[in-house]
């Protein structure tokens, strides 16, 4: 079920209905059923892959706890983690090592007509195989287990955040299931705009920026110069807006229900340097990685030459996860190379990159347009099919012999999200919405739920839904 259809507008009532009107015993139990049939509502099939991911990495957390201090409890993490992991490596990469298994097998002159695969990726699996993987390592670490089976299976299942996150880690949701709360307690109308506000940066600005997008990166050949140039501004924000307003959705809907997950996203583009462009953009999985991976590593403490490996694993790590395909790799790959530059250029490498003393504000603007221009060149791998396309994608954008300039009206768009990130306004017509009387606000938010029910037919899935 998309957060952006009909079918959404219908459930998301009726859960809240279902769910505050239960005594509070049985309110964890519908919700839990809910996010079942919300996540089945696309193909029931793979509700129970879900489920048994849940059931093997409760057990194996059980097993740990029970086995602390010996060495069994690192054979049952080793299975927990080799088992979400093999199930990514079948749904999301088989496919993609089939593929390049072929493609070097033609390059050394050998057949390479491997048989091909229809596997269809399961929704939000990159998402969910995270947080129970966190959650196994976690206890593994010292944290208690949890001995409800309902609560854990919630903790994942729970509709709000299961298909693109953000990834709340079970140590800080399963511990709000068990706060008893009232309804006269929510904030109805901060969560309600947060909601609405998530649908409106997806449905009305990046679909729009979308049909742009789409048709240059489609023929990169037929919009050179200026025009490439605004296709990639509008991808920017394309994927920030549909990323971002996602993540509204989901944390105003959880705030319906009393429930509080991690903020996603801090105006990632007035970021002046690679690491705090990180602290800012899909920041749940930024510090998973940091927690899970970068730091198991050897992190900063291991001087120079490790820091940079393991910078550079990390991030090549990351990129795939996003997506099976070399240029994803190559994103990640990108990202390494400025994070790691960045430590280079401070004297950051091999411990915490230093804070830098207060700098002019017109100093401070150049760098925020360099680290721009610099994500959007992540954001040509990022957006592009394959290499053929981010080649002649890089032509067009150094071609300025043709007169013409496409995208004039997607250029406003861009320069309006543009203004309105550097501006926050964000939170003023929050506070604008807070003020009106309730009368006002139904009767806005009604007028909203129409106007996104008129586009709905026309919605395009969230961009992290293919990962």
């Amino acid at each position: 079920m998309l957060f952006n259809s009909a079918a959404f507008a219908v459930f998301l009532p009726v859960m809240l209905i279902l769910y505050w009107s239960l005594h509070r015993s049985l309110r964890r139990w519908a919700l839990l059923l809910g996010s079942y049939v919300f996540y089945s509502w696309w193909d029931w099939r793979f509700t129970a892959l879900l489920v048994a991911h849940t059931f093997v990495d409760w057990r194996c957390a059980l097993a740990i706890n029970r086995r602390r201090g010996r060495p069994g409890a690192r054979r049952f993490l080793l299975l927990s983690v080799a088992t979400n992991l093999s199930v990514l490596a079948v749904f999301k990469y088989l496919h993609f090592f089939r593929d390049s298994v072929a493609t070097a097998l033609a390059a050394l002159g050998f057949p390479s007509d491997l048989p091909a695969l229809n596997i269809v990726l399961p929704l939000g699996i990159s998402f969910y195989t995270f947080q129970t993987m966190s959650y196994t390592i976690d206890v593994y670490r010292g944290l208690p287990p949890e001995r409800s089976l309902r609560d854990f299976a919630l903790s994942i299942a729970c509709f709000a955040h299961l298909v693109a996150g953000p990834i709340v880690r079970a140590r800080d949701l399963i511990p709000q299931f068990k706060i008893e709360r009232r309804f006269a307690e929510i904030d109805l109308s901060a969560a309600v705009y947060r909601l609405f506000r998530g649908l409106f940066k997806k449905m009305v600005i990046a679909d729009t920026l979308a049909l742009y997008v789409d048709a240059v990166f489609a023929d990169p050949g037929a919009y050179p110069g200026f025009s490439a140039w605004i296709a990639l501004y509008a991808y920017a924000f394309q994927i920030y807006m549909d990323f971002s307003g996602y993540t509204d959705v989901a944390l105003g809907a959880a705030n319906l229900m009393g429930l509080r997950f991690p903020e996603n996203f801090d105006r990632p583009y007035i970021a002046a340097s690679p690491s705090e462009f990180w602290r800012r953009w899909h920041m749940t999985l930024s510090t998973w990685l940091r927690d899970y991976l970068y730091i198991p590593l050897g992190g900063s403490r291991m001087g120079k030459l490790l820091t940079i490996r393991n910078l550079f694993l990390t991030m090549s790590l990351g990129g795939l996860w996003h997506g099976a395909a070399w240029t994803f790799v190559a994103w990640g790959v990108y990202h390494g190379v400025l994070l790691t530059g960045e430590r280079l250029l401070t004297g950051g490498v091999g411990r915490r990159v230093p804070e830098l003393e207060p700098q002019p504000l017109s100093y401070r603007v150049l760098r925020v347009l360099l680290m721009f221009h610099l994500t959007c060149f992540g954001w040509l791998l990022f957006r592009s099919q394959d290499w053929s396309t981010v080649r002649l994608m890089l032509v067009s954008l150094t071609d300025f012999s043709a007169g013409e300039i496409h995208g004039k009206r997607i250029a406003v768009i861009v320069m309006l999200c543009a203004l309105a990130h550097l501006g926050g306004v964000w939170r003023p017509l929050c506070e604008g919405f807070a003020r009106l009387p309730s009368l006002g606000q139904g009767a806005l938010a009604a007028m909203c739920m129409w106007t996104l029910l008129l586009l709905s037919p026309n919605a395009r899935p969230f961009i992290y839904f293919q990962f």
